[in-house]
């Protein structure tokens, strides 16, 4: 399980960004996101640095 903060991650527009992303990387990868917070919890084969790289790509920055 991935634990990733992305502070700008405001509303369910960019947490359809963040999964969009995310998806494309691992169709199978399973997300929890809680946009009040800015976390989103990943759970993928895909490594830590590929998620990320996936979000930054998408326009966000994950902490």
């Amino acid at each position: 399980m991935l634990d990733l903060t992305i502070p700008d991650m405001t509303c369910g527009g960019c947490a359809r960004g963040v999964t969009a992303a995310i998806k494309a990387l691992d169709p199978a990868a399973e997300l929890v996101i809680d946009v009040e917070t800015h976390k989103v919890q990943v759970k993928t084969t895909a490594t830590a640095e590929a998620v990320k790289a996936a979000v930054v790509e998408a326009g966000f920055t994950p902490d």
